[in-house]
């Protein structure tokens, strides 16, 4: 499948914890224009039932050694660092 692709560019966060925050974020936005939103018991338990099922350390960092780059978001979802592969310099030289 990797040889199918051009190009693979991984964005993640700089602690995987961030995506608790960033959901419970995307709730209060959501429940400010009136939207329905989670409970804060309601966003735990769904980030938490997929840290253990899809855990970022199992599926997320190995990606990292596919990827042609990487972009490490910071809490504020900014740009912290852009990281080029060894491998893709080498396939594009």
């Amino acid at each position: 499948m990797w040889d199918l692709l051009d190009s693979l560019i991984v964005l993640a966060p700089t602690d995987f914890r961030l995506s608790l925050t960033w959901r419970q974020q995307a709730e209060q936005q959501m429940k400010a224009q009136g939207k329905a939103g989670m409970s804060e018991a309601e966003i735990q338990a769904f980030v938490l039932y997929f840290w253990r099922s899809l855990h970022p350390k199992l599926f997320i960092e190995p990606l990292f050694t596919k990827a042609d780059w990487s972009i490490a978001l910071n809490a504020d979802h900014q740009v912290e660092t852009i990281s080029r592969a060894p491998s893709s310099l080498q396939r594009d030289g």
